[in-house]
């Protein structure tokens, strides 16, 4: 097996992922619009653009942050 094949393989499993959480996305409930860490009230515009998000654009932001520091030190 070449790196073209590597590659190739690699293209493949990452596209078959992303359309497995795409699938999953799509089956999630609309939000309750009350963000689940600060508990405000979640911004309109973002309700709109994902109708299934969980966190208001800064508890977002946090919560990305830590994700990841967590990933970069390992838990």
């Amino acid at each position: 097996m070449d790196e073209a094949d590597v590659a190739n393989d690699r293209a493949e499993q990452f596209i078959a992922e992303a359309l497995k959480a795409a699938r999953l996305k799509k089956d999630e409930a609309p939000s309750t619009g009350v963000c689940r860490s600060c508990e405000e009230l979640i911004e309109v515009e973002r309700l709109q653009a994902n109708p299934a998000a969980r966190l208001c654009a800064g508890c977002a932001v946090e919560a990305e942050a830590a994700r990841k520091r967590a990933h970069r030190v390992g838990g």
